[in-house]
């Protein structure tokens, strides 16, 4: 009896103990190898995953590797990966939240890998954590409010932070985050609003800058009594605050107060610098 070819690989498949790409037409689960790289932990879920845990020892070279075939698989299933290494010395302050990682990078189907080493570059710094990149500005977290400045110092001769990141302080919540744009704000500037921060511990404050376009950043501080916001204008409009901002580029405060007459804001410029 004559076999077609079509009939042949039809017997040959049913012979089989086990299924394969080439028999059942499906094709193969790229993360099947990848979950079993000698530089994972863990891959959450192990067929597909959403998020593979790298061993944060691992050889700086051997993650970027694996990043790559990670984009690879990603750009094939057109979906979604993020990577990240856990961070031994951070400490749950909320059981509801996750403790931060020692690093984080999502990759994306129609992105690259490019990002990692630079991320790997700056978690190798002392005391850094939580860094990330991705959307917007990259970002960092500091132990305490103590520890911003000198941190916003170490990462910015890397790569990754040398334009400028995001900085939060795990123990404060929301209600701090300082993004650095060197090009903008000065060294004097980023210690005066950590000094706000710590002189104001019920107020929100934030130092924020858009990603894209015109990166000039301004500082807004929230929840203060009206005259805490009539204080704080004082102080931030004398002239030595000048410093703080870069020649021909002044940083402006919105100040924000509640009473009961409503919500008051006083605007203005660091060193009252016109704008």
């Amino acid at each position: 009896m004559r076999l077609t070819l079509r009939r042949a690989a039809v017997v040959f498949c049913a012979g089989l103990a086990f299924a394969t790409a080439g028999c059942t037409g499906e094709p193969e689960n790229p993360y099947v190898a990848l979950c079993k790289d000698p530089v994972v932990v863990t891959c959450e879920p192990a067929d597909g995953p959403y998020s593979i845990t790298v061993d944060a020892e691992a050889a700086s070279g051997d993650v970027v590797g694996f990043a790559g075939r990670v984009q690879d698989a990603v750009t094939r299933t057109q979906r979604e990966v993020t990577l990240y290494a856990e961070d031994a010395d951070a400490v749950q302050l909320d059981p509801e939240v996750s403790v931060r990682p020692k690093w984080q990078v999502t990759l994306q189907p129609d992105g690259t890998a490019e990002s990692v080493s630079g991320v790997l570059e700056a978690a190798s710094v002392p005391g850094a954590s939580g860094i990330s990149a991705g959307a917007g500005w990259p970002s960092a977290v500091a132990a305490t409010l103590g520890d911003v400045a000198p941190l916003i110092t170490a990462l910015s001769s890397t790569a990754l932070f040398a334009d400028g990141g995001s900085f939060t302080v795990p123990s404060l919540g929301d209600r701090f985050r300082l993004v650095y744009v060197p090009a903008y704000t000065t060294m004097d500037g980023v210690r005066e609003v950590i000094s706000v921060a710590r002189d104001y511990p019920d107020a929100e404050v934030l130092l924020e800058a858009p990603a894209a376009g015109p990166n000039q950043p301004t500082f807004y501080v929230a929840h203060l009594t009206p005259d805490e916001a009539t204080q704080l204008a004082a102080r931030l409009s004398a002239p030595e605050m000048a410093s703080a901002s870069v020649p021909g580029a002044p940083l402006a405060f919105v100040l924000t107060s509640l009473s009961e007459q409503g919500t008051d804001s006083l605007t203005g410029t660091f060193g009252n610098v016109p704008g």
